[in-house]
């Protein structure tokens, strides 16, 4: 609030540019963590502050379209990022990914100079649907937080860890298959991302948060569904597609959630509550199969519950909201 979107819109990516030129130059692992830890205050400091400015530009009517687009556009990037970073790793080697994320990071700020100016419209145009009620400590915020982290867990648990794995030892695909996997996943959220909006608009934010979260649900155990190939490539699709619903649905509920003046730190407390889930996500999984007798399953059903779990949470705190508020 104190300096205006624009001014932090530059800077992150920057913070990330100095970040890949010093993972991309360094050969000493601690000194990667640096690098990659400097990356990492970058990135959050633009995701932050990037759907607040997307919330800033829009009115009731329009804001949960373009956060809607702006977070299935981060699902299909998340998505693809493994497989381009691979596939520019094997071709150019190790350091060949940050080179490439530096170019688009610089790229991603002078679009900051050159395309977006801070903008300021009354606080009753820009209001969440909660009204008075809304804020950063309300039961709605907090639930819809709590299915940000575990959709943040599921992503690095299945799609980044366990999807290759259950990939290559129990349907004995080789790399390139897994690769077309993902690649199956990105596209299945990039054919979604046309329609998702406005199927959110017709649902509503909340019972598309719901749908979204348990066909994810569905696509996680679709993994162990059987044993043929077809169950791994169904579970790819299936996984696609409900993330890329996902990811504007729960941007659009947030939204609802948050006055103006808390876009900034609404956004940057869900981040961080995400982040959490985005980081033990692999070790969870990664435990549960060495530590039970059911292997890379254990995580599948693992990921599973928690989505469960936390999209019965969800629903049972929206629908009292909901009641309060009629």
């Amino acid at each position: 609030q104190s300096f205006g979107r624009r001014p932090l819109l530059i800077l992150g990516p920057l913070i990330i540019a100095v970040g890949c030129v010093g993972a991309a130059l360094t050969s000493d692992f601690t000194h990667l963590l640096v690098w990659r830890f400097v990356q990492g205050l970058g990135s959050g400091m633009y995701m932050t502050v990037s759907i607040a400015a997307l919330a800033d530009m829009g009115d009731s009517s329009s804001r949960a379209r373009l956060i809607g687009r702006y977070q299935a556009a981060l699902q299909f990037g998340a998505t693809i990022g493994p497989a381009f970073g691979g596939f520019v790793a094997g071709r150019f080697g190790l350091a060949a990914p940050f080179w490439a994320l530096l170019a688009l990071s610089l790229a991603t700020a002078l679009l900051g100079v050159f395309s977006y100016r801070d903008r300021t419209a009354p606080v009753s145009t820009l209001s969440g649907a909660f009204g008075a009620k809304s804020g950063l400590f309300t039961l709605p915020f907090i639930s819809i937080s709590l299915v940000s982290c575990v959709s943040f867990f599921t992503r690095t648990a299945c799609l980044f860890q366990l999807m290759p794995l259950i990939g290559h030892d129990d349907f004995k695909l080789d790399v390139g298959a897994i690769g077309i996997g993902v690649t199956i996943s990105a596209g299945a959220i990039l054919f979604i991302l046309p329609f998702s909006t406005k199927l959110i608009e017709r649902m509503g934010a909340r019972w598309a948060v719901i749908a979204s979260m348990f066909a994810s649900a569905v696509g996680v155990a679709l993994l162990v569904a059987g044993s043929h190939p077809f169950w791994f490539w169904a579970s790819m699709a299936v996984y696609g597609l409900a993330g890329g619903f996902n990811g504007p649905a729960v941007g659009a509920y947030t939204m609802e959630c948050l006055r103006r003046s808390q876009y900034g730190a609404g956004m940057g407390m869900q981040r961080t509550i995400s982040d959490v889930g985005y980081v033990i996500g692999p070790v969870a999984v990664g435990l549960a199969a060495d530590k039970t007798p059911f292997g890379h399953t254990a995580g599948v059903w693992l990921t599973v519950a928690l989505i469960v779990v936390s999209t019965s949470l969800f629903m049972i705190s929206s629908a009292v909201s909901q009641s309060r508020r009629a």
